[in-house]
């Protein structure tokens, strides 16, 4: 049985022996991968079953081994008998004594015979469904106007060069659109449907009988053009206060039915901004004005988005360039499009709810910022241009505006962010050389920038990819920090990515003035 797959034989063997121990024994023809014994008396209540297999998977001791029930009823197992004990992101290795296994083996049948009233997985009912394929469902449940005890129908489309399938409002107005029916049946009380059968079992009385009339006009591709027979199915129920569902794709005509559970993925703004962090629902309703949508600008915005931030005005006049593209956040796809546009398509693909206004104009003057920066909680210069840095920040302190500024220092051995908001914040254009603001020595042009790729009026800085990211993340970092109101940061930050001998740049990691003494 030990074999390459298996990352820690010892450990194998002593779980083996523990298994032998408790009276299990291997299944001839398996290679003692497959062990079967008496079932733990926990699941007694659960089923008629006398016996269960414990399948050890490749991959020991990181992934644990398989349990097969079968006769059981319940949410977290599938028709096949596989018993849920451990999520993919489990990483206890509870399961690596036949006690870790016992001990989980009881909690999960105290939560069956609880109706898992603990349980706060949601959206996984395709994954005790029978079959299930891969494929992404994408859908907006407001949109398609579910609602509790109703259904409907709705249609689907495969996006051109994508790999997703898009549920939609609406009946469907194509024969190459996929017909949709949406049931909602209220609070399930119980175990999720596995099966086609178990759909149809669940379903109110009025509902099942139109799915099954929808179901019967499949009577072939030809037939199911005319008759408008159902493609696809999403059945929720109420759950604690959240829908959840199963979306199926269903297979085969009258007589050879199927359905398989495809991949939910609700794109309603609720689904999607619970991934934005902790600081989203405050960040909601704040504005910041950044300067400069090239690499740093370009991702310190998107950050800032994808954290939840709720309108962001951009300010820079350039051209995406080919070669731009190998550090910003755009794509090729964008090239000869204005950055500050490229910067808002980026931003509507991660976070949608952001409202971005784009100023494709040279901000020169002091009347150009002053109405750029006007009704912005903060100020971000990310422009790496020392003398627009030291004008801007001029205007903010005028304006009492919280400003946060970014920029690569040495080829992208150095990244540095100021600020200026609280009355203990030098402003950035008064900050003299210090142990607190030390000086950046410059570096040879060799050292700083490539070789210029059409003249002296494009020289190309030198700072890798990783440098721009970890700069812009800082910045974001700060502008955030600011609109929190938590300062948690210094008002200014210097990270060091690689050393820079004969200074105090001379330690990877952040720079502090107690790191700089002797």
């Amino acid at each position: 049985m030990i074999s390459d797959s298996h990352f820690h034989p010892e450990s194998l063997e002593a779980f083996t022996r523990e298994l032998s121990g408790a009276g299990f024994s291997p299944v001839p023809g398996t290679h003692s991968q497959k062990w079967t014994g008496d079932i733990h008396p926990a699941f007694e209540p659960l089923t008629d079953a006398t016996t269960m297999d414990v399948v050890i998977q490749p991959g020991w001791p990181y992934r644990p081994p398989v349990l097969l029930v079968q006769g059981l009823d319940s949410n977290h197992q599938t028709l096949d008998g596989f018993v849920c004990l451990w999520t993919d992101e489990d990483a206890s290795l509870e399961w690596t004594t036949v006690e870790g296994l016992f001990s989980r083996i009881e909690e999960w049948c105290e939560n069956a015979l609880r109706g898992w009233e603990d349980d706060h997985l949601g959206l996984d009912a395709q994954m005790n469904f029978s079959p299930q394929v891969m494929l992404a469902a994408t859908f907006d449940l407001a949109a398609l106007g579910v609602k509790e005890g109703g259904w409907g129908e709705y249609h689907g489309v495969f996006p051109q060069n994508s790999p997703r399938l898009e549920l939609l409002p609406g009946q469907r107005q194509t024969p190459s659109q996929l017909r949709g029916a949406w049931f909602h049946v209220g609070p399930l009380k119980a175990t999720p449907p596995r099966q086609l059968s178990e759909v149809l079992r669940l379903l109110p009385r009025a509902q099942r009988k139109g799915l099954q009339k929808a179901l019967d006009q499949r009577g072939g591709q030809d037939a199911l053009k005319a008759s408008g027979g159902v493609d696809l199915i999403l059945f929720c129920w109420e759950r604690r206060e959240l829908t959840d569902l199963l979306v199926l794709a269903v297979k085969g005509i009258e007589g050879e039915l199927e359905a398989v559970a495809l991949q939910p993925g609700p794109v309603d703004e609720h689904s999607l901004i619970m991934r934005a962090g902790p600081d989203a629902a405050s960040l909601r309703s704040h504005k910041a004005t950044i300067f400069g949508a090239g690499a740093l600008g370009g991702h310190a915005a998107t950050l800032l988005a994808e954290s939840g931030i709720g309108s962001l005005r951009i300010v820079d006049p350039d051209v995406l360039l080919p070669g731009n593209v190998v550090r910003h956040v755009a794509g090729h796809m964008y090239v000869g499009a204005p950055k500050v546009l490229a910067v808002q398509a980026e931003i509507m693909q991660h976070a949608p709810w952001t409202q971005v206004e784009c100023l494709r104009e040279p901000a020169i003057s002091r009347s150009d910022f002053l109405k750029h920066v006007d009704d912005a909680e903060v100020v971000i210069d990310a422009t790496g241009n020392e003398a627009l840095t030291g004008s801007l920040a001029m205007v903010a302190e005028s304006l009492d505006k919280p400003m946060v500024a970014g920029a690569l220092y040495r080829g992208g051995f150095i990244g540095r962010v100021q600020r200026q908001a609280l009355p203990g914040d030098t402003p950035i254009y008064q900050r003299q050389v210090s142990a607190r603001y030390p000086e950046i020595p410059a570096g040879a042009d060799a050292q700083d920038f490539a070789t210029p790729q059409l003249g002296c009026s494009a020289p190309v800085n030198n700072a890798p990819p990783s440098s721009v990211s970890a700069c812009a993340a800082l910045i974001a970092q700060a502008a955030i920090d600011v609109l929190t109101g938590r300062f948690e940061l210094e008002d200014e930050v210097i990270d060091v990515y690689r050393l820079l001998p004969a200074t105090v740049f001379d330690r990877i990691g952040r720079y502090s003035p107690e790191s700089a003494l002797p």
